[in-house]
């Protein structure tokens, strides 16, 4: 995606990953994931969808809607401040593929862990908790705002965190800085131009990455 205000309204989204920080990708864990990683739902598709909807406005400065902007608001009211369990089941309410959800802290990260009941790590996405709490929001908004199929709302919610401007957990101003994390190379689009990323500096969430 670009950002908002930059110059192509089309924003088209770049593959769903939020690795952050600089060691989420160690061990047997996979890296932090996102919502639409859980489905094959097409992003310029939704996109479109969203547009048409009247979430988007799809203007050459693409903004959202002032009621859908209220409205996921709201949601990430609610669910910031909820326990880990319960925020894992709302996730879970939203997630298209998954079939149980549970919350992980490993050292100072909150995760939330949504399975698809094969029992392989493959099955697994690994979501931070600030990017679960922006996800779930925008999905729950979609929900009562859209027709979209859950599998097409994840990709949506995944893709809306590019008109997040602070951190949904602790408040922090997000940057957009190079996408990737700081162990391995940056990451690129299909034609390999390098890729940012809103990133909050203090929980170290990665929500989006853009053209």
């Amino acid at each position: 995606m670009r950002r908002p205000g930059e110059t192509d309204p089309q924003m088209r989204a770049a593959p769903a990953d939020s690795v952050s920080g600089t060691d989420d990708a160690r061990g047997d864990r996979p890296a932090p994931s996102t919502l639409a990683d859980a489905t094959t739902a097409d992003g310029e598709a939704v996109l479109a969808d969203l547009v048409d909807a009247g979430v988007v406005e799809g203007t050459d400065d693409a903004r959202l809607a002032d009621g859908f902007d209220e409205r996921r608001r709201a949601e990430i009211e609610r669910l910031r401040g909820l326990p880990s369990e319960e925020l894992a089941a709302a996730t879970l309410a939203v997630a298209p593929a998954a079939t149980s959800a549970t919350a992980v802290t490993e050292g100072d990260r909150a995760f939330v862990v949504l399975s698809d009941g094969s029992g392989e790590p493959a099955g697994e996405v690994w979501v931070r908790r600030p990017v679960a709490v922006a996800e779930t929001a925008a999905a729950r908004a979609l929900a009562a705002t859209t027709d979209l199929d859950p599998g097409r709302r994840a990709v949506a919610a995944h893709g809306l965190s590019v008109f997040l401007d602070a951190c949904p957990v602790c408040d922090t101003d997000l940057e957009a800085r190079k996408a990737g994390g700081c162990c391995g190379p940056p990451r690129t689009d299909a034609e390999g131009h390098p890729l940012r990323a809103l990133v909050c500096t203090d929980c170290r969430a990665q929500f989006v990455a853009f053209e």
